[in-house]
């Protein structure tokens, strides 16, 4: 189970902080696709990244 857990909320939220690192420390340097997505509301990617680890949880719970 934990294994299970670990592949449902870590995954995503490795992904997550591995995004926000690079657009850290990138800064002004961006590529093309990661400039244009920086262009959209911040709120729009907090609700996407929190449907996707609440869903996630939701998942293994029911699993359990």
């Amino acid at each position: 189970m934990a294994r299970n857990l670990l592949l449902a909320i870590g995954l995503p939220l490795g992904v997550f902080l591995l995004l926000v690192l690079a657009v850290e420390h990138w800064g002004d340097r961006l590529p093309n696709w990661l400039r244009r997505l920086s262009g959209r509301s911040a709120l729009l990617w907090n609700i996407g990244i929190g449907l996707i680890i609440a869903l996630s949880l939701l998942r293994w719970l029911l699993q359990r």
